[in-house]
């Protein structure tokens, strides 16, 4: 008896010469014009012919082979794969070939390639799906790793509905082989179709060990990294699908909407972007990009760009409408056309279109209604595309209390009488009520009706039951604090914004409730703060003007914060006359003096449009603030004028008059000016003591410039003494009584040496007192410098950080002798750009220059210099002078 290996390799003998020996028929057969038409392009179909004679021969050698051999498996194997691979259609020959295997199955139970091919004869030809799912399963039991029968049962079994067992046939497959791979790719998708993330993401995970390439298992391994929260993980897996097929839009849009909760709403936007290259009304990535654009403008927004933030809003708006026509029953689509409508109705900028609108009153007026009526627009589209999502999905609370929002914007916006019937339910409050209908324990929606509601004891029940639901509720403090505040109630507000405070740090509304309020033991430094840490929180209008009024208090108007503040401010509420004020105020902070002109006009122009009645004292404020920035830029005529209506009203004031008789001076009309000085003084009477130290200085100083300072020492001597208690008069006083060679202010000055003053105050009077001393112990035209360097030493132990006395310090050391340049250096300091103007007689870059010079030039031998380096140690008499003169010239 032959052995298994030889009789293989007899056959193998057999088959390859049968083989050759009918090509070589063939060939023989074959005419010379076939055979050029071959060699000549027209091979294929003979190719063909060649194969298809090659398997007929392989068949017959194989049926002669089991012939001779009837009890050998592999060869009844081999001819039924034969017989199977090239019946085609023919079920006559697929039933041979299913005979050939049930007899090679006999005689090798073991071999799991056989039940594979029984398998598939009985689920697609007799269509026996009992016997079809015990061959795949014995042919799984053979060889776990076999794919094309774990798929086969598994769709047959998933076909019946039967997913336990086909979950089933998965783990054992799994369990018994590792490397069957085809069965934790099976395993994941029945993981993630039960919503089993964890188990989808481990099955997934090896799965991909035996297909990296399949976009599918990663796509899917994205998508169990999302639902399980693992953002990062779920972009890299559906970026991995990307790269190896860049048309998956489902990878796209789901990485899209991922990078949109990530807050990165650029890379979101880029991603729907190629989804929709590739499927162009796609819904979901329609729509997501226009959620993107709504994130990326919000984010533009409270960064300051407001334009470009309604920029893209008006996209997001076009892209969400062009959704809507396309799936127009999806109540999403026109809740998110809402939002978009919404939000681009509360942050469309005022925007100057041209430089003739600070002007021009009328250019003005007509920007005005087009912002107002671009805002309203977009407001009633919010309140109307609510509408449409509450008809297709009147279920959902939330769209009731978001068109409640949108009705109380456009009831706020439409100009109607502010008087409304208490009695009656407006719009937005049924909407809110109809919110609660449905969620009756929804905290938030509670909130939303206090917030929206115009009865007062409405207002404070709904936020009550809010904190009665949650009580760690701070939106609900906040709110119930603002509306104690506004009762007068200032110990119930406190209360209320310090728990909501202590809830939420990171809520605007309790901060600027707590500035809002002038409690007594809040400095004005402090409610600076709070309501700075507001508006970085939530940039309303509200809180940026607060912000510029509080920095008008502390002294912090310059400050780059504030000017941003009120900028976006005057962009957001260009009705508010107040806000274009402090627009001004701040331009003038920051020596912007044409800027703050125009603001002031914009500022009356608004007045005088304004439905409601304002002050006369308002409008007499803003008109001296307008004259004060004209004497700054230079039209102190157009300031003069501005006065003589205030006058002719009755309306000028004190300070008023200042300004008044300043322009006049400007304009070189002394005599008039020392008119409505006299009124001026003669109104000292009538003012507080502020006004009055106010009014002192000024008439001082006027009258050194105009008559002198004989002039200006006799009417300072005729003063009372509570007159000189005020920093400004003392300082007037110190700065005449230096250029006085008479000394007649001295015993006014010696009596006044024990005020205490302020730091700033303090750095003032010890600088003064230093240039005194040069003045005053000094010989003709030289300079004390010992007496002034004595003093600024002193007054640089108690005040060592200041600009003012160390660059003075330094300047004299640097004039008394060069040799102490090393010490001039370490004395001055270097003013940063943009900070306070007030650098004395020499600025640090000039003490630091001159320093350098002197060095290299006492340090050198050779002249290496064009110009004289030691003649900088002229005669500092004038420039001292001049520098005591700053403090009483009008300029």
């Amino acid at each position: 008896m032959r052995t298994k290996g030889s009789g293989w390799v007899g056959r193998g003998v057999v088959f390859v010469w049968f083989r050759v020996s009918a090509e070589e028929v063939l060939s023989s057969k074959m005419s010379p014009m076939q055979q050029d038409e071959e060699v000549g392009g027209e091979g294929g179909i003979e190719e063909v012919n060649r194969e298809e004679a090659d398997r007929r021969l392989l068949s017959k050698e194989l049926e002669n082979s089991v012939a001779a051999h009837p009890e050998d498996a592999s060869l009844r194997f081999q001819l039924g794969v034969s017989l199977w691979e090239n019946s085609g259609d023919s079920s006559e020959s697929k039933e041979k070939a299913a005979e050939h295997f049930v007899v090679s199955a006999k005689y090798n139970p073991g071999h799991g390639p056989t039940f594979r091919y029984l398998g598939h004869y009985y689920c697609r030809v007799s269509l026996d799906s009992q016997r079809a799912l015990k061959c795949y399963r014995r042919a799984l039991a053979i060889d776990p790793d076999d794919s094309e029968s774990g798929e086969a049962l598994c769709d047959m079994l998933d076909s019946s509905g039967n997913e336990t067992l086909e979950l089933a046939v998965c783990k054992e497959a799994c369990e018994k082989s590792p490397r069957a791979f085809w069965a934790f790719r099976r395993r994941g998708y029945l993981h993630l179709d039960q919503k089993r993330w964890s188990e989808a993401v481990q099955c997934l995970q090896h799965a991909i060990r035996g297909y990296p390439a399949s976009a599918d298992l990663w796509e899917a391994l994205g998508l169990a990294y999302q639902r399980l929260g693992m953002f990062t993980a779920a972009t890299k897996s559906y970026g991995r699908a990307i790269e190896l097929e860049d048309t998956r839009v489902f990878a796209l849009v789901e990485s899209g909407n991922v990078f949109l909760m990530l807050g990165s709403f650029r890379k979101g936007i880029e991603l729907f972007h190629q989804a929709l290259q590739i499927s162009p009304k796609n819904i979901s990535a329609n729509y997501g990009l226009a959620s993107g654009l709504l994130g990326l403008s919000k984010e533009c927004m409270s960064l300051g760009a407001l334009r470009w933030g309604a920029s893209l809003l008006e996209d997001a708006s076009k892209i969400a409408g062009a959704s809507a026509q396309l799936a127009g029953n999806i109540s999403c689509i026109w809740k998110l056309h809402g939002d978009i409508q919404l939000t681009y109705a509360r942050c469309f900028p005022w925007v100057e279109d041209d430089k003739m609108i600070q002007s021009d009153a009328k250019a003005f007026n007509g920007s005005l209604v087009s912002w107002k009526q671009t805002c309203l627009l977009a407001a009633f589209s919010s309140r109307r595309s609510y509408l449409k999502a509450v008809h297709l999905a009147p279920w959902q609370a939330s769209i009731y209390a978001d068109t409640a929002i949108a009705s109380d914007m456009i009831s706020s916006m439409e100009d109607e009488d502010s008087s409304h019937d208490l009695y009656s339910w407006q719009l937005q409050e049924k909407m809110a009520l109809g919110a609660l209908l449905l969620e009756g324990d929804n905290y938030e929606f509670w909130v939303t009706l206090g917030c929206l509601s115009r009865h007062t004891a409405l207002k404070q029940h709904a936020l009550i039951r809010g904190l009665q639901l949650d009580v760690s509720l701070a939106s609900a403090w906040a709110y119930l604090g603002k509306i104690y505040r506004e009762e007068g109630e200032k110990k119930l507000a406190r209360q209320a914004f310090d728990f909501s405070r202590s809830i939420d740090p990171s809520l605007a509304l309790p901060w600027a409730g707590m500035s809002a309020d002038c409690l007594k033991g809040l400095k004005s430094d402090e409610e600076f703060e709070s309501c700075l840490r507001a508006v970085n929180i939530l940039p309303l209008a509200e809180f940026q003007i607060g912000l510029c009024y509080l920095a008008l208090l502390s002294g912090n108007l310059a400050s780059s914060q504030v000017y941003a503040a009120i900028m976006q401010a005057v962009q957001r509420s260009p009705q508010s006359a107040e806000a274009h004020n402090l627009n001004g105020l701040a331009c003038e902070a920051r020596f912007e003096y044409e800027s703050a002109v125009a603001s002031y006009r914009i500022s009356r122009c608004v007045m005088h449009n304004s439905s409601c009645k304002s002050s006369k004292s308002h409008f007499r404020d803003i008109t001296i603030n307008l004259a004060r920035s004209l004497v700054k830029a230079g039209c102190a005529l157009d300031a003069v004028h501005e006065c003589e209506y205030l006058d002719k009203e009755g309306m000028l004031d004190t300070e008023g008059m200042q300004i008044y008789a300043y322009a006049l001076w400007k304009l070189g009309d002394n005599n008039h000016a020392l008119v409505v000085a006299r009124a001026l003084a003669a109104a000292v009477s009538t003012v507080g003591k502020i006004s009055t130290s106010a009014i002192v200085s000024f008439i001082s100083r006027l009258l050194y410039c105009i008559s002198g300072i004989d002039l200006a020492i006799t009417y300072l001597l005729k003063m009372p003494n509570e007159a000189f208690d005020s920093t400004s008069v003392s300082l007037v006083v110190r700065a005449i009584h230096a250029l006085d060679q008479s000394t007649r202010l001295q015993s006014t000055v010696s009596n006044r040496c024990y005020l205490l003053f302020s730091g700033a105050e303090a750095v003032e009077m010890n600088y003064l007192m230093a240039l005194s001393d040069l003045v005053k112990h000094g010989s003709g035209v030289h300079l004390a410098y010992g007496c002034g360097i004595t003093q600024l030493r002193r007054a640089l132990h108690l005040y060592p950080n200041s600009i003012l006395i160390r660059n003075l310090l330094g300047h004299l050391l640097l004039s008394k002798e060069w040799k102490d340049t090393h010490v001039a250096n370490r004395c001055c300091i270097i003013r940063a750009p943009f900070g306070p103007r007030k650098d004395g007689l020499r600025s640090g870059y000039d003490i630091l220059g001159a320093a350098t010079v002197s060095c290299y030039s006492s340090g050198s031998q050779d002249q290496k210099l064009s110009f004289p380096a030691c003649n900088c140690m002229c005669q500092e008499t004038p420039r001292t002078i001049h520098e005591l003169q700053k403090y009483v010239i009008l300029v």
